[in-house]
Formats: C-alpha cells, structure tokens, sequence
C-alpha cells in the first residue's frame, strides 16, 4: 500500500479494539490509521508510514436502541452500512459525504467529511462519544452513549477533523434522527450567476428550510431538495422563487445529488474549500473564476476549481480556504489548511500533547509539520 508516494513498513488489519490498542502499543515507529482509503488525498503529504493499521475489520455495531434514536458503532462500518440498518426502523443519519457510502464512519469523522446535505450539519452535529486509541496504545472515552451528555470538555470535536493525528478513533456513538417522511428535490438552471444568485437570495428570506441546497457550475445550475412531511415539503416546492424549476419524482430523487457527487469527483485538478457569508458567494466566483464550483448557498461554503496553483495564494490573501484537493506537491508547497499564528500554534501544542514523538499519521494535518 502506498499513501502520498510513501510505501508502508507493514500492514496491520486487527479486528477488534483490544487488538487495536495491543498493535499500536507495540509498535515503535510512525502508526497511519486508513479506512476505506476515499479521503487519502486529503490532508497534506504523509512522511512517513512504518505501520499502516487498516480498519475496516471494525465493523461491528455494537449497540442500536432505536427507541432512544442512538447507535454506537465501531470506526470501520460504512455509511451504506449504517443506512441500511437504520431504515429498517425509518431513522438516519443524514450525512451525505462528497466521497459516498463507501467511505467508512471513522474515515469521514477523521476528515469530517462533507457533501450536498450540509443543511442538515456536519457528523460532528450527530457524535455524542467516542473511543479513541492513542500512540501509546492506551484507550480513552469521550462524551457518553445517551444524547444528554456529562458536562466537560468534548473531546470528539477535537478529534472529528483531525485526519488521525491526535489518536485513532476506534468507535463512535450517535444521536439519530427519524428519516424524513417525504423528501423532494427541485432543479433549476439560468443563465447567468447574477440571475442565480438573485433566486438564491431570495430562497435564504424566504420561509423554505431545504435541507441541501447547491449552486454548482459552470451552467449555473440550482439544487433544492426538502424533507419534511408530504404536507411541508409541498408547501415549500410551491414557495420557491419564482423560475423555471424542474421538480424531481422521488423514484429518480437521488439521480440529482448523483450529478452532484460527479460533479465533485470530476473537479481538478485542484480544488478550494473557500469559506464565506452566503452573501459573498457570488462575488467569490466573480472574482476567482474557477473552472467549475459547487457552492452550499446556504452557508457560504463554496468549492473551486482550478489549473494553476496560485489560485490558492490569492484566495487565501482574503478568505480561509483549505485545499480540499491537489497533487502531493501543490499540497506540500502550499499547505492544505493555510492556517496562522495563534491557530497553527494551538495546533502543535494539541499534536505536542497527544503526540509528542510525532508517530501518528505525520504529517498530515499541520501544514508544513
């Protein structure tokens, strides 16, 4: 197995936590936690991997109580897994990550994971504990197994995003949330980004809740989709601004977000994860003019694309912007996070804390590390 041009010393496949913890403890160099292997490009360039530990053999759930919506369930379960668990009892986990439902759940809490349904919030919004295993192979819990949680610090935010540099998550628990009782999804397209951007304006005062809501380009085009109850959902498709919406059948509904995930996948060979205010979308892709865009309208969010590396300095000279793809190279030069001063400090003082040798996953989150 090779990550970032760097070949692994070993590959260790444990099947349990107990065996989890035993391999780390005894190993003596670098330790590279994988899932599923679908955010691997993420994250800046790995240095070394003497043992790389595959997790996809935790993939047990080990408690579900659908009465109390919460599931608990180890790193290497996927989410198409979990999703068809959990519809047998009509609940859900609404997360939709750009690398879809084979990614493993540790994998998009480690990345934190994003896609189309970023309405709904991120995983961080649905983890209430974690069992995490750290380089020196010792194991900790954070947060509880019921949604009303001990007071103190939460851990698993720390954790959730941090690309397994700070410890191994090993197994998280969940707050679930029934599954929408009807769902619909609108589509349109126009002519220009100003005429867009106007219908987007619009929809951000007006009383719709999507529960995804994409501009993506270059066509210009408007993703919406509603979950609710039937009543609700049809409120809100005949609210919409007024355009020339395309109103999708629920047996073809997940065709639209399909698109979307393509989209994503076909985006290169660089692409920005630029934050803004939901009123600065448009002007961010004025101004940058990347070759394609998806844009969670919503929240600000806009994902770009582009050819030329100097793209990432120039945005970064007015907004935060992560490089959510680019070769090792781009990466290694430019830093995937593009974080500062006080930031980046609190970064390595956290690595410094839970890592202080610099073993787990080195490399990969603080940029030029």
């Amino acid at each position: 197995m090779t990550i970032d041009g760097i070949g692994a010393g070993r590959l260790v496949f444990p099947e349990s936590i107990e065996q989890l913890s035993e391999c780390v403890a005894a190993e003596k160099g670098s330790v590279v936690p994988v899932g599923a292997g679908t955010q691997l490009e993420f994250g800046n360039p790995l240095k070394s991997a003497d043992c790389v530990v595959n997790l996809t053999r935790l993939n047990k759930v080990t408690t579900y109580n659908p009465a109390e919506l919460t599931i608990h369930v180890e790193a290497g379960v996927t989410l198409k897994h979990l999703h068809s668990l959990l519809a047998a009892n009509n609940q859900t986990l609404p997360l939709d990550p750009w690398n879809g439902a084979d990614a493993t759940i540790g994998g998009i809490a480690s990345t934190s994971a994003q896609g189309p349904l970023r309405a709904t919030g991120t995983i961080r919004d649905w983890i209430i504990g974690m069992t995490v295993v750290h380089i020196d192979g010792r194991r900790s819990k954070t947060g509880g197994r019921v949604v009303k949680n001990v007071t103190g610090y939460d851990l698993a935010k720390l954790y959730t995003g941090s690309l397994g540099s700070l410890a191994i998550i090993a197994e998280i628990s969940f707050k679930l949330r029934p599954s929408f009782p009807a769902t619909a999804t609108a589509l349109a397209r126009f002519s220009s980004l100003a005429e867009a951007e106007s219908v987007l304006a619009a929809i951000r005062t007006s009383k719709v809740q999507p529960i995804a809501c994409e501009l993506s380009g270059p066509k210009h085009a408007v993703t919406v989709r509603f979950g609710e109850h039937p009543q609700a959902v049809e409120f809100q498709i005949r609210n919409l601004p007024k355009a020339s919406w395309e109103v999708v059948k629920a047996e073809n509904e997940n065709v639209s977000l399909e698109n979307l995930h393509r989209l994503h996948s076909e985006m290169g060979p660089i692409v920005l994860r630029v934050v803004g205010k939901p009123s600065e979308v448009r002007g961010i892709i004025e101004e940058y003019q990347p070759s394609s865009w998806i844009a969670h309208a919503l929240n600000g969010i806009v994902l770009m694309a582009f050819d030329d590396a100097s793209a990432i300095a120039a945005v970064r000279r007015k907004f935060p912007a992560i490089v959510e793809r680019a070769p090792a190279a781009i990466r290694s030069e430019f830093g995937t996070f593009g974080v500062q001063g006080a930031a980046k400090r609190l970064m390595v003082d956290m690595k410094r804390t839970f890592d202080p040798e610099r073993r787990l996953n080195p490399g990969r989150h603080i940029d030029g590390e």
